[in-house]
């Protein structure tokens, strides 16, 4: 009795009015809170900075994901390119991380300030847990420990605002020491544009390298080079007109002088290149002549069937309702006889289709080899390859009736381009005829893509044994869906200038492409080329798969002969002009762009969950700061002494003075019995702000 004398006695004394206590109290600012007074200059400076910090981090970031736009950066501002380009992405986003982690942790210690004193004015706390939250208003490790008070103080206490509050700052601090891990995920290498190299290509040849005289035919080759071009199309449509004219009008294709290897990540090209004018025009033909066989020899078929007559160009182009073209010019004029052996149909259901070339005469100067081709102003002129297009559905058996009746019907019907004939019991004989006009040229271009091109192949299936020609003919443009140029791996031509066609390489390019459609630089008469794999018959050339099965495939599709024979040709002259490159010894200066692999972010998932984490985390701490401000009164966040004193009362000075040197858990063994909750509030007799039985406060008997 006497040791708690001295304990009430001790009690009194601390009551008693001392200078300094007179000191406090006569301060005007106590009693009454405000912000700088209650959360400090450095709770302000963390809280208000690092809601400012944290969103501002998350923007930069938001603009490092969102800054490439479409394409693969070309329009990007120059800071997003200067900070990818120079290998800094993962740089920034670790720095930002940084940031919004020290923010966060900062904001998190002075939140369980806070929070801590706005539990102990409102809802309070046990008596045996009263010392541990009252310090905490001065200084702390965290919330995780709060919360764990909190929680293990009161199961359905824990459902209020104040904890639910701190389990979100808790789960969105932890969260954010992660936000650099989980913003990693979003990055992967990827083709960014670069920047403009200049130099130096070899783009033309001294008169000191020997040109040979091209004499191969480019049909047994398979094609190597599937290249993305610039192109640059017509305007006119190939649909037939009322009176039966195709016409593709003249596209030009410029072809990337580069190998491989490096033109796919070409984003734009600035220099001289060749380029590929191409014009073919269809109607349907009149023909006069006949049906014949003849006896294949040592081959294993029936007979060969041959179509040999005569064109009338006059009463093809009246009923197409065209004028009457030049025929003939510099002594040179279009065919007028053909001798074209014709295919049967291999397989039921297929068509037997070829394309001949009635006579090749007044293409070629056989002197100089030189071809004449050049539809850009006319679709036919006097030196316009002329193809006739056959295909019938009738076998061996069908057509053995040309050994009897060999005539060619007068006054066939008309399909478009194609006239049609009624042969025998059920043959359909088509016919369309064509003019074909390619001419190179070089000139001085800007072209441009948003993205790395993918060169398409026509693969084998060797089950089945077919071919996909799908890819190719999406990008020559004659696929029925009619891709956009993005689809198609098209190059933008920006601008166009200086455009030649005569040069020494230019006038070889169009003797290559002359003898390589058909097959020797001497004129022959009656080429014939399998347009199908399936047609059976004899041809003056069996193409390599790749071109028969694209004129098949696009004649199937479309039904233009036109296109069919455009998207052959063109194959071949790209072909032709890729192999040619390593002739080129003369350097001119270009510019190229090409895409660079840097890292960058491809996806937002893992942005989208910091983004989630911060603003739910600065969300809180809002909330947080906003309840301290509105409900208390009698803390002063970061400070101690008032921590300390605050504790000093009736209820708390025994538990004081004996636990001097008691640890924390036999305290709360002691008070387990009796271990009320107790908020901190003013005592109406003593005046000070003390620890007080909640339950006293609420009944208004302090």
């Amino acid at each position: 009795m006497a040791f708690l004398g001295v304990r009430k006695e001790t009690f009194r004394s601390l009551k008693s009015t001392s200078t300094f206590a007179s000191t406090v109290k006569s301060d005007p600012r106590s009693g009454k809170w405000r912000f700088r007074e209650s959360i400090g200059r450095y709770g302000a400076l963390v809280i208000i900075g690092g809601s400012i910090l944290s969103p501002l981090m998350l923007g930069l970031l938001a603009i490092l994901w969102a800054g490439k736009g479409p394409g693969s950066g070309e329009n990007a501002s120059s800071s997003w390119r200067n900070i990818v380009l120079k290998g800094w992405v993962t740089e920034a986003v670790t720095l930002c991380s940084l940031v919004i982690q020290v923010c966060t942790s900062a904001q998190a210690l002075i939140c369980t300030s806070l929070a801590a004193a706005t539990v102990l004015e409102t809802t309070g706390v046990p008596l045996s847990q009263v010392a541990e939250f009252s310090t905490m208003r001065g200084a702390n490790d965290g919330p995780w420990r709060l919360v764990y008070l909190i929680f293990r103080s009161s199961v359905r206490k824990f459902l209020g605002l104040q904890p639910l509050l701190m389990l979100v700052l808790l789960v969105g601090t932890m969260a954010t020491q992660f936000a650099s891990t989980i913003l990693v995920t979003d990055l992967d290498v990827a083709p960014i544009t670069g920047y403009a190299n200049h130099t130096h290509l070899n783009l033309s040849i001294s008169d000191g390298i020997p040109l040979a005289q091209p004499s191969d035919s480019q049909w047994i080759l398979k094609p190597t080079d599937y290249a993305s071009f610039g192109e640059i199309p017509s305007g006119i449509s190939v649909q037939p007109t009322a009176g039966g004219f195709s016409d593709t009008g003249n596209v030009k294709r410029i072809f990337v002088p580069l190998g491989h290897d490096n033109r796919t990540q070409v984003h734009e090209y600035t220099g001289r290149a060749y380029g590929v004018n191409s014009r073919v025009a269809c109607a349907a033909p009149v023909l006069s002549g006949d049906f014949q066989t003849f006896d294949p020899g040592a081959k294993p078929l029936p007979f060969v069937l041959t179509m040999i007559g005569n064109i009338s160009y006059e009463a093809t182009f009246r009923n197409a309702g065209l004028d009457m073209p030049p025929l003939c010019s510099d002594r040179k004029c279009l065919p007028s006889q053909f001798n074209c052996t014709m295919p049967t149909a291999g397989l039921p259901g297929r068509l037997g289709t070829y394309f001949c070339a009635p006579d090749l005469s007044n293409v070629i100067d056989s002197d100089n080899f030189t071809y004449f081709s050049d539809g850009r102003n006319s679709p036919i002129t006097p030196h316009s390859m002329v193809w006739l297009v056959t295909r019938n559905n009738g076998s061996f058996d069908d057509w053995s009736f040309v050994k009897n009746v060999g005539k060619i019907p007068d006054n066939p019907s008309r399909d478009d381009e194609w006239a049609r004939w009624r042969l025998g019991d059920d043959i359909q004989l088509d016919a369309s005829l064509c003019f074909a006009e390619f001419l190179w040229d070089m000139s001085y271009v800007d072209m441009s893509i948003s993205h790395d091109t993918v060169e398409p192949t026509i693969p084998y299936d060797p089950k089945l044994r077919t071919v996909d020609t799908t890819a190719v003919r999406t990008l020559l443009g004659v696929n029925p869906q009619k891709p956009n140029p993005s689809d198609r791996q098209l190059l933008t031509v920006n601008s166009i200038s200086n455009v030649t066609t005569d040069s020494r390489l230019l006038h070889y390019f169009d003797g290559a492409l002359g003898s390589g459609i058909y097959g020797t630089p001497d004129p022959p008469s009656g080429t014939t080329i399998n347009g199908d794999g399936a047609s059976y018959g004899v041809s003056s050339i069996n193409p390599f798969l790749d071109y028969a099965m694209t004129f098949q495939n696009t004649l199937n599709e479309t039904n233009r002969p036109a296109l069919a024979i455009q998207a052959t040709f063109t194959i071949m002259a790209m072909d032709i002009h890729y192999a040619n490159l390593a002739l080129l010894d003369v350097p001119e200066d270009v510019s190229i762009t090409m895409a660079v692999p840097v890292t960058v972010p491809v996806r937002w998932t893992g942005f989208a969950i910091v983004a989630g984490i911060v603003c739910a985390n600065t969300i809180s701490i809002i909330a947080i700061t906003a309840v301290f401000l509105l409900r208390t009164r009698f803390s002063k966040q970061g400070h101690f002494w008032h921590t300390i004193s605050q504790l000093i009362s009736e209820k708390t000075v025994d538990v004081l003075q004996a636990g001097s040197e008691s640890r924390d858990d036999h305290i709360e063994k002691e008070l387990l019995t009796h271990d009320p909750i107790v908020v901190v509030a003013r005592c109406k007799r003593t005046g000070r702000v003390q620890v007080l039985r909640k339950e006293d406060v609420e009944k208004g008997n302090v």
